[in-house]
């Protein structure tokens, strides 16, 4: 059996979805690989798409925002393609080619691109492959009306009426989560998270991070933050790839701050946690709501992330606000709250317990063994 995972590198999250399914197949010890789906075309299409994806994303958010709401708002009509359709499907020939040589049984993807070049590989009757779509956000993304899979994985079943909007078949749509690595599940004490990673026994901790380039207001959040905090509790700030923004923080002298950039060890940073300050990104979000650590949304990056937001608002896994203030606010009240606290905790816990990729990977297992 041979499962190949189509990804895309517009932001971290396909990529990290991706790792979180191969992990799972691995575990069975059945042959998976990851591809940019982009590259099968040409490497410098795969460079300027992604690359203008994450400039926009972070330089401008609003411009970004704007093109993700048009596109929602101007699906394709039925019987005519997109023009985002138009340029990436010039990588299916080459894509089926590498299927076919390596005698791949299932492809899933995790980027809506990469699903409408395995929906052109249908479309011509290149060949025929069992194919899914993994979704990466609380929301149906644009262009999902375009893309004909076997199987769409969903982040959430209450989602469901927006796939059903689309015309996606209620039969083919499987709610089992945002697949996120196996790590995620399982959970340490704050106390020995926190001695692992040299914090403070005796205080809460706030966490603070905005997504793998330590995009948005977050120098002027931490400042303010570290102000607003009680005697109680510590800052810590994962900086991500951005070392700019290390060099700023760490020119902040206090106690109560520690500065990360990079690491690996988000997994034992949320065990430590009281509550996390963040923006709704598809995977961190699931993330902390699979540890069932409070957060407080900052939207700021506009699209499916908004999407996000509305999402986990709705459904009473998270809180947020407008302002820098607000945000502030609301993350004293949950370390002061244990009621608040406790409520939050609580909606996560039911809903967040699905191992999602392996709940994924033993339909797409069986569905090969079907064939």
């Amino acid at each position: 059996m041979k499962i190949l995972i189509l990804s895309c590198n517009t932001g971290g999250g396909h990529n990290s979805a991706a790792m979180a399914i191969k992990e799972y197949f691995d575990s069975r010890e059945i042959f998976c690989e990851i591809k940019d789906a982009l590259a099968f075309d040409s490497q410098l299409k795969s460079d300027i798409i992604s690359k203008g994806h994450v400039l926009l994303y972070k330089r401008a958010p609003k411009l970004f925002g704007f093109g993700y709401l048009y596109a929602e708002k101007h699906p394709a009509k039925p019987g005519r393609t997109s023009m985002i359709y138009a340029i990436v499907k010039r990588g299916a020939k080459a894509l089926c080619e590498y299927l076919k040589e390596n005698e791949i049984d299932a492809v899933i993807s995790t980027h809506v691109f990469a699903s409408m070049m395995l929906t052109e590989i249908r479309k011509n009757q290149l060949l025929d492959i069992k194919s899914y779509y993994a979704s990466t956000d609380y929301t149906c993304h644009p262009g999902v009306e375009e893309i004909d899979v076997d199987a769409y994985f969903i982040a959430h079943q209450n989602l469901s009426p927006e796939y059903l909007k689309l015309g996606v078949a209620e039969e083919k749509l499987i709610p089992v989560g945002i697949p996120i690595k196996r790590a995620f599940y399982h959970s340490l004490s704050k106390e020995k998270a926190k001695k692992l990673l040299g914090l403070p026994l005796d205080k809460k901790v706030v966490l603070l991070m905005c997504g793998s380039m330590g995009c948005g207001p977050i120098y002027k959040l931490g400042k303010k933050v570290l102000n607003n905090l009680p005697q109680n509790a510590v800052l810590v700030v994962v900086c991500g790839s951005n070392e700019k923004l290390v060099k700023k923080f760490k020119k902040i002298q206090s106690d109560q701050m520690h500065v990360v950039g990079f690491t690996d060890k988000m997994n034992l940073y949320m065990d430590a946690s009281n509550v996390i300050i963040t923006k709704p990104g598809g995977l961190s979000s699931t993330e902390a709501a699979t540890k069932s650590i409070p957060m407080v949304l900052m939207n700021i990056v506009a699209g499916c992330e908004t999407r996000n937001l509305d999402f986990l608002l709705n459904n009473g896994f998270a809180v947020s606000a407008d302002t820098l203030d607000g945000w502030v606010k609301e993350t004293v009240d949950i370390l002061e709250n244990e009621e608040k606290e406790n409520v939050l905790i609580d909606a996560m816990k039911k809903s967040f317990s699905i191992y999602a990729a392996g709940a994924l990977g033993d339909h797409v297992i069986s569905c090969i063994d079907k064939k």
